[in-house]
């Protein structure tokens, strides 16, 4: 696996990298659930920058199919929540089988800003990377607005991702990822709940693709569509991430045997 960063953490500015995609075929991804406060925004602040939007709807009991039916994105639909693993094995699916250049993955409660999906994009569409996360905490000079009850969260799970799939990697949690379509063939994500950002680290180290981050801006304050309370999804990426070290453990033994 190679890990690339730019020196300064950030990539061309939005509109160069914008300007470079014109001819590569960009579909955004969006997995939902009960985000009828953000859904709607979401997709139509993503359809400036993708030439298809596809949301799976994972089994929302509020107004967010209702709101999705006015839109002009492509939705599939779980009939119960089954989780965002889950959520993002459906789309994985469906958009392998599209043509496409660039897969951008995104929540829906509204923390990401669209106009950060042209620079994560770029490194797969000129061949760098396979897997590109949106990093937070990756440029030096951006103001960390990450509350604090969440910060800690996030680096106790950065630390534990990193130790057990030997990454080096500043924000192993994000959910705002680019994906080349040989990923989308090649991870193998098996979780159907919030371990899925740990599990695709994982997966594509075990597969040698390549990862790099990009700095993308986030925002904590008026999120009424964030579903996740943050101390369940930690727990479930804890547990999760023991259960992957625990699965890797006998290849290892095995190997030092050899």
């Amino acid at each position: 696996m190679s890990f690339q960063v730019p020196e300064d953490g950030r990539a061309a500015p939005a509109a160069d990298a914008a300007d470079s995609l014109a001819t590569d075929r960009v579909v955004v991804g969006v997995p939902a659930y009960n985000e009828e406060n953000a859904v709607g925004s979401t997709v139509l602040g993503v359809q400036r920058y993708a030439d298809d939007v596809v949301v799976v709807d994972d089994g929302s009991t509020d107004r967010t199919p209702e709101l999705l039916d006015q839109t002009d994105a492509t939705v599939l639909r779980h009939d119960r929540n089954r989780g965002k693993g889950a959520a993002i094995r459906t789309l994985f699916e469906h958009v392998g089988s599209l043509e496409c250049d660039v897969l951008v993955v995104l929540d829906a409660d509204g923390q990401h800003d669209p106009a950060d999906i042209p620079s994560l994009a770029e490194p797969v569409v000129e061949g760098e990377a396979d897997m590109v996360i949106g990093s937070r905490y990756l440029a030096p000079e951006d103001v960390d607005e990450t509350p604090v009850y969440r910060r800690v969260g996030q680096v106790v799970l950065d630390y534990c991702t990193t130790q057990v799939t030997g990454t080096e990697l500043t924000d192993t949690q994000s959910g705002f990822r680019a994906f080349s379509p040989e990923a989308l063939e090649r991870l193998s994500l098996t979780t159907d709940g919030m371990g899925v950002e740990s599990e695709m680290i994982d997966s594509a180290t075990s597969e040698g693709l390549a990862m790099t981050e990009r700095a993308i801006d986030a925002r904590y304050e008026d999120l009424e569509g964030q579903t996740y309370n943050p101390v369940k999804h930690g727990l479930a990426v804890m547990v999760f991430l023991a259960r992957l070290a625990r699965r890797r453990r006998p290849s290892a033994s095995r190997s030092g045997r050899n």
